[in-house]
């Protein structure tokens, strides 16, 4: 899919979208450029013509559709009435993200998806509203830190005993937000080093799915393409999203605890470490289910890696990333 010249077109138009955005200086370009990413990820959607893929186009349309207007709109009355209006559109940056409470749409479009374009789902799109929500997260941070604590607990109650995978990473998505919101209180740098970590995290992962078509929980334990030694780096790649140490996805969350503590945002800081646990206790429960570590096969068996170039040097920075990233504890 990635070489197709109907992907590489509309994808060099989001990726231009995005550019309008960051280069944008007054509301009405930026929302140009919210439009126009919709309109070149609704083609990345629609290559292949069958109904659940139209269905999860069509909800993620009318869903970005109604953000959209409610952003221009309360952009153009802002001027004049400020303090209602920025949080309308505050409250569509949100539903953009899919953030908790704004969330509904996000696992059923998820779930409709192909893997590479849950990728783009969870990670590209995600890159223009929090971007806006840096301009105007100052203003109203009990709005944002309310919205954080919902999605920590929503991604990680929502997650549970799931046997999708997509919808899966759907809620884990949702809770990883609450952190982004978290650290976008705290410091902008520190949101995109959360966010560009996530993003080889989640990449490690999907690639392997993808590569393996996976699409439930009960696959990775009887599918007979997958040896022993790629269910651990699996499961290992699951444990750095969730922040299990030693691996790399902890190190944001730590940078974050850190922070957090010293500025007193304790119930919203208490609140998205529980929801991680929950998110934890079910890759471990996962995991041990499959009885990887009493298999036999896994000490005796010749292994026979089956995985890409690219996709060995993410799964090595998600797993080991953590040693090669000290100087990041000084933030």
């Amino acid at each position: 899919m990635l070489m197709n010249p109907r992907f590489m077109y509309f994808f060099s138009m989001l990726l231009l979208s995005l550019m309008i955005v960051i280069s944008s200086n007054s509301w009405f370009s930026a929302w140009i450029g919210l439009e126009l990413n919709i309109l070149s990820f609704i083609p990345i959607l629609m290559t292949k013509n069958n109904q659940q893929l139209t269905e999860a186009s069509l909800k993620y349309f009318l869903t970005q559709a109604l953000a959209s207007i409610v952003f221009i709109f309360s952009a153009l009355f802002s001027l004049t009435f400020s303090s209602p209006f920025i949080i309308m559109l505050m409250m569509s940056l949100l539903l953009k993200l899919g953030s908790s409470p704004f969330h509904m749409w996000f696992p059923v479009v998820a779930e409709g998806l192909s893997w590479n374009k849950f990728l783009i789902l969870a990670t590209v799109q995600k890159i223009s509203p929090l971007l806006l929500l840096t301009f105007i997260s100052f203003t109203y941070t009990k709005i944002i830190l309310t919205a954080a604590l919902l999605s920590g607990i929503t991604g990680g109650v929502g997650g549970f005993n799931l046997n999708l995978l997509r919808s899966m990473m759907a809620f884990s998505s949702i809770n990883h937000m609450g952190w982004l919101l978290l650290a976008l209180i705290i410091n902008n740098s520190m949101m995109w080093i959360y966010f560009g970590i996530y993003i080889i995290i989640l990449s490690s992962i999907v690639q392997m799915f993808s590569y393996y078509q996976l699409t439930s929980v009960p696959q990775i334990n009887s599918s007979l393409s997958l040896n022993p030694m790629i269910k651990l780096i699996c499961f290992m790649n699951m444990f750095s999203l969730s922040g299990l140490p030693p691996f790399l996805g902890f190190v944001p969350k730590w940078l974050i605890i850190k922070n957090a503590s010293a500025m007193m945002m304790i119930i919203t800081l208490m609140g998205l470490i529980v929801s991680t646990l929950i998110t934890l206790y079910y890759y471990m429960r996962i995991s041990f289910n499959s009885n990887l570590l009493y298999s036999k096969s896994m000490w005796n068996k010749k292994l026979n890696f089956k995985m890409n170039i690219f996709n060995i040097f993410l799964s090595s920075v998600s797993i080991f990333g953590m040693f090669l990233c000290n100087w990041i504890y000084f933030l």
